[in-house]
């Protein structure tokens, strides 16, 4: 059985460290009566293929188990359980599918988008899905789905693709994207949007800091125009003022930040240690911060689409 080890275990467990006192997800697991064996194909669904040995199940922290590392970002998300079963063909090529059982949709579409690097192929498997080598990432109602070939052949992404639809057929939920992002441009929503709940996947994406200044409730992270654009979601205005003007202190006594400089308007500038310009503002209950390697004026233009 492969073990889904992951290539972020180390950072993610150094971040843990620091910021470990944030909240995660983690549901027992009598929290979940789901059989996740009656989502696996059967033979006559996925012709040429056939289930080796028994299925393996990991749930709440028996998933440390499981991954050799990386199990908080799950966590942190909402994890309840996994199962996993390796399937072989008459030529004992391999494939092993991996079935996610995240505590809502909400979950499931962000550890899919975490995983996910926009630059796969789609499938038109589940809500979202990407094929990229010799992988499969789709995720359906609150169940991500991962697919894994050994080997980067037609015969294994044949197969890779005949188990991740056959499962998907057999997941009968609803899906349903997070609400906040509606208030996001309508082209802002594509491959490669990261949906976050807590700082391990932040820290993931750009480490601002080493521990959790932004507390924020969700957030989501999108490429555009030469530009990374930020979207913090806070409970109410005056927490999303607060969250942002502590965030600008935090980074005028940080020697990674220069040019610190608040405005009248209430928003701020600075610069990293990259030369990477940083324009951040309030917009009602949210927080929009844009990292640009060019210029102010395009974080200024970006926010101006925010939907608050």
């Amino acid at each position: 059985m492969r073990k889904s080890g992951s290539t972020l275990a180390a950072l993610l467990i150094a971040v843990g460290l620091s910021i470990g006192s944030h909240p995660t997800q983690t549901t027992p697991p009598s929290a979940s009566a789901r059989d996740l064996t009656l989502l696996v194909p059967r033979a006559p669904e996925i012709p040429g293929w056939s289930a080796r040995g028994d299925a393996q199940r990991f749930s709440g922290d028996d998933l440390y188990v499981y991954i050799d590392g990386g199990a908080e970002i799950y966590n942190e998300y909402g994890f309840r359980q996994v199962l996993a079963q390796d399937f072989v063909d008459k030529n004992q090529k391999g494939v092993t599918l991996e079935i996610y059982e995240m505590t809502d949709p909400t979950a499931a579409f962000g550890i899919f988008s975490f995983k996910a690097s926009g630059k796969g192929r789609l499938a038109d498997i589940g809500a979202d899905s990407e094929f990229e080598d010799y992988y499969l990432h789709f995720w359906k109602g609150p169940f991500l789905v991962t697919v894994t070939g050994f080997e980067a052949n037609p015969e294994c992404r044949d197969g890779v693709t005949a188990i991740a639809r056959a499962t998907g057929a057999r997941i009968h939920e609803t899906s349903g994207r997070p609400a906040f992002l509606s208030k996001l441009p309508a082209d802002w929503i594509k491959p490669g949007l990261k949906y976050l709940r807590g700082p391990l996947g932040l820290y993931n994406l750009h480490p601002f800091f080493t521990r959790d200044v932004l507390k924020f409730q969700e957030a989501a992270v999108v490429s555009l125009e030469d530009a990374r654009v930020f979207v913090f979601s806070y409970p109410n205005p005056a927490e999303a003022l607060a969250r942002l003007s502590e965030t600008r202190q935090v980074m005028a006594a940080d020697p990674a930040y220069r040019n610190v400089r608040e405005f009248p308007d209430g928003h701020f500038e600075a610069v990293d240690l990259k030369g990477n310009a940083l324009y951040a503002r309030v917009d009602g209950s949210v927080i929009g911060l844009v990292l640009s390697p060019k210029a102010i004026a395009i974080g200024v233009d970006l926010l101006k689409r925010l939907r608050s």
